[in-house]
Order: C-alpha cells, then sequence, then structure tokens
C-alpha cells in the first residue's frame, strides 16, 4: 500500500484537478441543446476549453479547426500524466497516446491513396507535439505510397506496412495498409500491457480488454455489411485478444446471417445487458462505449492509488474529445442533413436521453 501511495500519489493529485475540468452533463446537454454550429461555439467558450477557444477564432473556426483545438487539450492531459508516471507503466501510456500516430499515419496514406493534394490533408492531421514516430511535414511531402513507406523504415510502422504493401500495390486500396498499421498497433499495444505486473497488469486487462471487444465488434459489423467478408476473412482482421471476446465469440458474430442475428447473439454476450429492441447496428458502438464509461466509474470511487484512475480518465477524456466533435459536425450539417436533436443524441456518448 506505501509503495502504490508513493508510485501514485503524483499521478493521482493531476488527474483530480484534469477530472474536475470534464464538462458535466448540464454542459453536455446546454451544448446539445444549440441550434446553430456558431452558436455551439459560443457555449463552448463558457466551458474549460475557453482557454483554447478564444472570441477571435470564432468566425474562421472550421470543423478541422476545432477539431485540433479540442484535441491539444487531451493531448495536454496526456503529457502531464505521462511525466508524472514511470517505468513500465509509463511505457504503456506513452504507446496508448501514440494511437494518435497511427492516426495522423492513416490519414496522410489515406490522402495520398486518393490523391488528395497534401494542403487538403494537413488539417486533418492532428497536433501530436510529444512522442511522436515519425514526421508529419515530411509525410505530407510525398505522393507515392512506396515512397512514403520507405521514409517510415526503422520506424514502429516499418514492418505493418512492408507486410501490406504487396497486396496494397495489388489491389490499389488502402484497406490493407489500414488494418495492417491497426492490428499490428493494437497487439502491440496488449505485448505492452502484459508486461505491467500484478494488479497493474489485472485492471489494465479489463480495461483494454472492454476497449478491444468492443472495437472488434465495430470492425465485424463494418466487415459483413460494407466488405461481405467471409468468416475467415473477418477473423484474419480482428485483433486477437479481448475481455469477454475470445475467438469462439468472434467467430459466432462472424458467422451471423444478418443484422437481427448479430444482436440477437450480442444479447447473450456479456454486453448483452445493454441491448435493447431499439438498438441499431449503426450506434451500437455508442451504446457499448456508454457501457464502458460506466464501467469506469468504480475505480474513481475506491482506492485512488492505483492504474485504473489513470487509464479511466483518459478514456474519459477521449470519449468527451469525440462527442464534441460529433456535436459539432451535427450542429454544422443539421440542416443540409436534417438531423434532429434527438437523432444527435444517438451519436453521443456522454448524454442520455432526458426522461
Amino acid at each position: 500500500m506505501i509503495t502504490s501511495v508513493f508510485k501514485y500519489a503524483n499521478p493521482n493529485a493531476k488527474i483530480r484537478a484534469m477530472k474536475g475540468r470534464l464538462l458535466s452533463a448540464d454542459e453536455f446537454h446546454s451544448l446539445l441543446d444549440t441550434d446553430t454550429y456558431q452558436e455551439f461555439l459560443r457555449r463552448l467558450q463558457t466551458t474549460s476549453y475557453a482557454v483554447d477557444l478564444s472570441e477571435k477564432d470564432l468566425g474562421e473556426t472550421s470543423i478541422p479547426v476545432l477539431t485540433n483545438i479540442i484535441y491539444k487539450s487531451l493531448f495536454r492531459d496526456y503529457d502531464k500524466t505521462i511525466r508524472s508516471i514511470r517505468g513500465k507503466i509509463q511505457k504503456f501510456f506513452i504507446l496508448l497516446y501514440q494511437k494518435y500516430e497511427l492516426i495522423n499515419l492513416k490519414a496522410i496514406l489515406r490522402g495520398i491513396c486518393s490523391n488528395v493534394a497534401p494542403e487538403e490533408v494537413a488539417p486533418l492531421v492532428l497536433p501530436t507535439e510529444r512522442y511522436t514516430l515519425f514526421s508529419k511535414e515530411k509525410l505530407l511531402e510525398f505522393r507515392k505510397v512506396h515512397d512514403a513507406v520507405d521514409h517510415l523504415q526503422g520506424t514502429f510502422f516499418q514492418y505493418p506496412l512492408n507486410q501490406a504493401l504487396r497486396r496494397f500495390e495489388t489491389e490499389k486500396e488502402f484497406f490493407p495498409l489500414e488494418m495492417a498499421l491497426d492490428l499490428h498497433y493494437y497487439h502491440t499495444l496488449w505485448d505492452e500491457m502484459m508486461k505491467l505486473s500484478g494488479e497493474e497488469n489485472k485492471i489494465v486487462k479489463k480495461i483494454l480488454g472492454m476497449f478491444v471487444d468492443i472495437l472488434n465488434v465495430s470492425w465485424i459489423i463494418r466487415f459483413k455489411e460494407q466488405y461481405r467478408f467471409s468468416t475467415e476473412e473477418i477473423l484474419n482482421y480482428t485483433i486477437h485478444h479481448g475481455y469477454a471476446f475470445k475467438l469462439r465469440e468472434r467467430r459466432r458474430l462472424a458467422e451471423s446471417r444478418d443484422p437481427a442475428e448479430m444482436l440477437a447473439y450480442l444479447e447473450t454476450t456479456q454486453y448483452g445487458k445493454v441491448i435493447s429492441r431499439d438498438t441499431k447496428l449503426s450506434t451500437l458502438q455508442i451504446v457499448l462505449h456508454r457501457w464502458l464509461v460506466s464501467q469506469l466509474q468504480p475505480y474513481f470511487l475506491g482506492d485512488p492509488f492505483q492504474i485504473g484512475v489513470i487509464f479511466g480518465y483518459l478514456l474519459l477524456k477521449e470519449f468527451e474529445v469525440s462527442d464534441l466533435i460529433t456535436l459539432a459536425e451535427a450542429k454544422m450539417y443539421a440542416k443540409m442533413y436534417g438531423f434532429s436533436l434527438e437523432e444527435s443524441q444517438d451519436y453521443i456518448i456522454h448524454v442520455m436521453r432526458n426522461t
């Protein structure tokens, strides 16, 4: 116990301060109730994001600009957290943060594959500054995937890109590159988690396992609905780890014939308690992430000197950032696509319907 207090006293103090700046349910409802994108921005300025969103930005704050502003808040919290811990725990959270390096790399490679001009891709690249794995500016200069892959030799992404390059050159599709990168990252993250010992391993394994389960479920749905892959193809493109979803569960879901059968099977699993007659495949990931948020809460109510507080907070912050971007897009495009307030709530993790 004394060792845990010594190890987690500093990060716990930082997490408590950062958690106090998370948006409240009332603030989320207030943002949800806005009618226009500009009103949404003005309301956001009354929250903890005001420090990044100044008055002079309002007129020219596009969705990509706002996305970068909001993510800077998340990245600052990651940096504060990482600098407060040491050893294997620090290495795990650095790798967790580097998920955003993965996101940036995929955005740049997708742009190259689609022949999108670098100046159009650049605003979509997230503002990672520390613990970076490659130069975003340099990578944006390349116009051929092969040249970009050559530039990334010797980096964390060398192995998956080399493995997928031949299939990409044959099919001229981004998919094999994307999945090779995703699978390499999440398998490496799992391996890094397994280096943790004792209670730290137990806690992180459960949280990361639930997150991976949800990711696998969303991927399986995508592979079946969008790509019409066979069961074996689907299983080849899933993460071989998880909390409640092992190979048997992934296979059973992949074998489902239609959305109704997929939902019916999911009702029999660990996640069935959150699935109702109204659940749709299009919003299932949101429903499952809401459940994950509920599973994180106990870590903040018990012993504060443990790794669940750190991991739990960073996931809550990531979900908050995701929700804000979703809301911003809904406000920006509401009239164009006819989004209603009720429909917007279906895509928000932290805000539930008013009863």
